[in-house]
């Protein structure tokens, strides 16, 4: 684990940005884990495919295959013990493989008394779940490249 910032302070501090959770090589069926872990982790969850269509059922298997069939989909998910209001974004990259985003706000982050090593633990778990070798948390940048962790990326913790 690589903190390359004041992890509390990043995760928390509301300057009307979200933050972004990205991983590296996940798999279809991590994917599949991923999303049946989330759903059993919150108390109401919705989702969309790429034209905003609702999806009427979100069971992981029809999950992925939404976004196989229509490219993306993005699941919301409400009432978690430590993000409040999570999105999930799974797009289908042209080499047929997963791209998966978490994304959330500082002001939906329940205030834990150890929200660091909380946070890592939550997160960790994540990565095992969809598979990926590694994750980057982030602040919100629509020029970040993929694994760009040099100063001014924006990363703020990276998995090992």
């Amino acid at each position: 684990m690589k903190e390359l910032h004041d992890l509390i302070t990043a995760l928390t501090f509301v300057d009307g940005g979200c933050r972004d959770i990205n991983y590296e090589a996940p798999t279809w069926e991590g994917v599949e884990a991923l999303h049946a872990y989330l759903k059993a982790s919150y108390r109401t969850v919705s989702g969309t495919d790429s034209e905003g269509r609702p999806l009427d059922d979100l069971e992981p298997q029809i999950v992925v295959g939404a976004v196989q069939y229509s490219g993306a989909v993005q699941i919301i998910y409400e009432g978690g013990d430590l993000i409040n209001h999570l999105q999930l974004f799974i797009y289908l990259e042209p080499e047929g493989i997963p791209f998966v985003e978490l994304t959330f706000f500082p002001q939906d982050i329940r205030q834990h008394k150890d929200l660091r090593n909380q946070f890592i633990s939550w997160a960790d778990q994540l990565q095992t779940r969809v598979g990926a070798s590694r994750y980057y948390t982030r602040y919100e940048n629509a020029s970040w490249r993929f694994g760009d962790v040099n100063g001014n990326s924006g990363v703020f913790l990276v998995s090992d």
